[in-house]
Parts: structure tokens; sequence; C-alpha cells
């Protein structure tokens, strides 16, 4: 593994995509959110994701200087254009102008269109839930044909289609709810490949429809599965209705879907729609630290409550830096070369 200070680490991947034509804005913001993913221990969205993202411009899928705009605006609900640019710099717009809202008319619907991967999808609702807004989050997309198996299907049909909230707490971190409603986001799967080593039992199965725990089998044919069985295939379901129907971006699993894109719906609530602001920030707050004080069972050290395991990850990895696996860092590596930038020493 190949180990780099965060911030070292921020600017080479900013000269690489300022370097492939990004506008400085969103190589800049872009840069922080991937980083920021790595920082949280969410290594599948983070700087793995810059080869990707490079990929579908040299294929004419993703425009790096384009900008978000609003294309539909009502007192509660707005559409947002990302005019398939960079997801993380249309979801950043998306979630400040629908806080806006939320400070006009209480709540707020933002739906996203034509942008791109948004990382990770918890960073959007953290920043809704900094700024003294609930925020939810729905996001579907996959390239066509889906890659996660609805239960008790051979076939693939939906994508990870994550779900995430954020909910401001009085005098601490917000509570951060994130995950994929497959056993495994693929990013995950891509990173076990990458550093050669298997995958825990469950999470994939390979193309004949077997269980494997070899992470190059989902890369030839092999499919992801749900969490919880029929219940996670359930909920996979209506984040492809919520992210991909409702906002017109559709579903990798039918015909009509011809790239890879995230559909997405922000769900933005003022903390004081049904009783004074104080008293639900005060009440969130008991709610985590009473949480936290529980006696673990055997096995546990202690209790967190979503967001802490990130918050933990980030600070230890601030301090001793950041892991890279060998091929992405070479990935990186060899993309800065071609592009003229000066690829930093590890450390």
């Amino acid at each position: 593994m190949v180990t780099v200070q965060p911030e070292k680490l921020e600017s080479f991947v900013r000269g690489v995509l300022r370097a492939a034509g990004a506008r400085e804005a969103a190589a800049a913001l872009v840069a922080r959110s991937l980083v920021g993913s790595n920082l949280a221990g969410h290594d599948s969205h983070g700087v793995i994701r810059v080869a990707e993202y490079l990929a579908a411009t040299a294929a004419g899928q993703l425009d790096l200087t384009a900008e978000p705009s609003v294309v539909q605006d009502l007192p509660a609900v707005a559409r947002v254009d990302g005019h398939h640019g960079f997801g993380q710099v249309t979801a950043d717009f998306a979630v400040r102008y629908g806080v806006d809202m939320v400070g006009s008319v209480g709540l707020a619907a933002v739906g996203l269109a034509n942008c791109k991967h948004v990382g990770r999808l918890g960073e959007w609702v953290e920043l809704a839930a900094t700024e003294g807004v609930v925020g939810l989050a729905f996001a579907n997309g996959a390239h066509p044909g889906g890659l996660v198996t609805p239960y008790g299907s051979l076939e693939p049909f939906f994508g990870t289609n994550p779900v995430a909230a954020g909910v401001p707490v009085t005098g601490g971190d917000p509570i951060v709810v994130d995950f994929a409603t497959s056993m495994v986001a693929e990013g995950k799967v891509r990173v076990a490949r990458n550093r050669g080593e298997s995958l825990p039992e469950g999470l994939i199965q390979d193309k004949r429809g077997r269980p494997t725990t070899d992470p190059h089998d989902l890369y030839d044919g092999g499919t992801l599965l749900t969490i919880a069985a029929h219940k996670g295939s359930a909920l996979s379901l209506l984040v492809e209705l919520l992210g991909g129907v409702l906002t017109g971006q559709g579903v990798p699993g039918l015909p009509s879907y011809d790239r890879f894109r995230n559909g997405v719906l922000f769900l933005l609530l003022s903390t004081d729609l049904f009783r004074p602001a104080q008293a639900f920030l005060d009440e969130a707050a008991e709610v985590a630290e009473h949480l936290r004080t529980l006696r673990p069972a055997p096995g546990f050290t202690n209790i967190m409550v979503p967001g802490d395991p990130e918050r933990g990850q980030a600070e230890r990895r601030s301090r001793e830096g950041i892991p890279i696996d060998p091929t992405t860092w070479d990935q990186l590596a060899t993309t800065a070369s071609e592009l003229g930038v000066e690829v930093p020493h590890p450390g």
C-alpha cells in the first residue's frame, strides 16, 4: 500500500483534474469530495474514481466544464440539470439551493438530472445537516443492464441504489445514515480486486448464480446481492422509483437506459416543521448520546451512531495518512504523467 497525506493527495487530484480540463472550482470541489471519502474510510468512493471519470470524459459522457442550473423552480420543488457534468458539483449545488428553499417554505424536494457519479451520498445529506436542515436522499444509477439482482433473480436489474439521511443535533456532529441497498457497494469490490483480496461470503454471485468470494467474478458477468433478501430488494426498487423514475433519469434494467448517470431525489426538511427547532435538536442529541451509553454486547467495545465510524476513521487517516492500493496509485501516476502533472512522493 502507498500512504499519502490528505492535503498532498487532494492537491495532486485537483491538479490532475485541472490538467484534464476541469474548471478550477469544480476540480477543487471534486478533489475535496474524493479525498474526503478516503478520509472517511470509504475508499470505494475516493480517488479510485479518477480513472473512471477521465474515461467517461474521453467517451464523451462527462463534460468537465459543465455547470449545473435550475430548470424547474416551484415554491417547494426544484429540478437541477447537471448538463452531464461532475455529479459532486451538481449535488453540492442542488443541496445548497434546496437549503435556501427550506428557509422560505420549510421543506424542499430537489431532483437531479443529467449528472454523473455524485460520490458518497452521505456527504450531501451531511452538508444539509450542518446547515441545520434534515436531509434525505435516494440515488439510483448504474451502467446499462444494472449490477444488482432482485431477490431470487439470476439477472441484474438495479444499481447499488444508496439511501442516506443527515440529521442535525444540538452540540455535536450530525447523525449521518448512508448505505447501499446492495450487500456491498461496487466500488468496494473494485478496491478488493485492486488489492488482490477476497470478499466476505454472501456479497456477490458469479454469472451462473453461484456464491463467490472472488471480486473478479463480478466483472465477468456476476452480480451483487441485495441486503436483507426480499426486504432489501423492495428498498432497492423504491430507490429506483424515487431516484430514477420520479426524476426522469431512468432505470438501469430497462432497455431505454443508455448510459450511466445518477438520478437523485433530495428531500430537505426544516427542524421546526412540527415543533420548535431547539426542542427537536435537543432531543435528537439526547437520543444519540443515550445510544452511545448502552452496554455493548460481547465482542463489542462501544455503541456508535451512524456517522461515528467515518469521523473516527477521518481522525486516524488525517494523522497517519491515507492508504491507497498500488493499482489505484499507478493509475493516478500514469494519468498524471500523461497530462504533465508532477507525481508527488508518497508520505
